[in-house]
């Protein structure tokens, strides 16, 4: 089994070309894709911190890129998306990632993947751009406002000089996590409005994002939207890396709903 590093090298060296920058009212955004630009495509939202290479791998999987337009985004804050540049409203971080979709030429909608910040930024997108979204995948997703708590090292990195002291990826992470919470709570308010198919992977043992979100999606979703709802037991926050089968059957199960 290849490293991530291998994974992120190998892409990088075989499809140099297979990187876009375009530019948002805000700021400039990066993307990487693969596969085909005229199937549905399948946009992946990594966490905070985080980049498009935390789906190396899903962008260089044989099936996925002959099934569908492949794109990781680098979210507003990190990468090649404005690096350094925080981006604390959920609405607007949803309107960044959702121009990735204006290079797909299928004209369908796509299927969203969002693992742990990913998580809201898809449902916001869900409930945004309604006509932009087949279906939703929420990854180890922090999506209940109940559970977000501010650890006091959180508090600790916005206060000066230690704020200065942080790593880009480290100081964009705190800041958008210590704004999430009231977001969060006007996403619940509307999450009725979402109405795809959705699936949901969590691990029983993740530290970072409770497992209680799990139940929180099946209380606040429609009824019957729920496809999957898988808890993995002893899996901790790192799912992509650690089971990214889980992943690829939910992928699956979604493109045999939507075909």
């Amino acid at each position: 089994m290849k490293s991530i590093k291998a994974d992120i090298a190998s892409f990088e060296a075989l499809r140099p070309s297979h990187f876009i920058t375009y530019k948002t009212k805000t700021r400039s955004m990066r993307l990487a894709w693969n596969g085909n630009p005229e199937k549905r495509p399948l946009l992946f939202v990594h966490g905070s911190p985080g980049s498009w290479e935390a789906w190396a791998q899903f962008l260089q999987n044989p099936k996925l890129a002959e099934e569908f337009h492949l794109i990781a985004v680098d979210r507003p804050g990190f990468g090649g998306s404005s690096a350094g540049l925080t981006e604390r409203n959920l609405d607007l971080q949803a309107d960044d990632v959702v121009q990735a979709l204006q290079f797909n030429k299928s004209g369908l909608p796509a299927i969203l993947v969002g693992h742990s910040f990913g998580g809201p930024v898809i449902a916001q997108m869900a409930v945004n751009y309604p006509d932009k979204v087949a279906g939703l995948i929420f990854v180890a997703s922090s999506v209940d406002p109940e559970l977000e708590e501010i650890k006091w090292y959180q508090h600790v990195g916005t206060w000066w000089p230690f704020r200065a002291l942080l790593p880009n990826d480290l100081r964009v992470c705190n800041e958008e996590i210590y704004a999430l919470k009231p977001h969060l709570e006007t996403l619940r308010t509307k999450m009725s409005l979402i109405a795809v198919p959705v699936m949901i992977i969590h691990g029983d043992k993740d530290p970072l994002v409770p497992v209680g979100n799990v139940s929180f999606l099946q209380k606040t979703l429609s009824p019957g939207l729920i496809k999957g709802a898988t808890i993995l037991q002893g899996m901790n926050h790192f799912i992509p890396w650690k089971s990214p089968t889980s992943i690829l059957d939910s992928i699956e199960s979604l493109r045999l709903l939507l075909k």
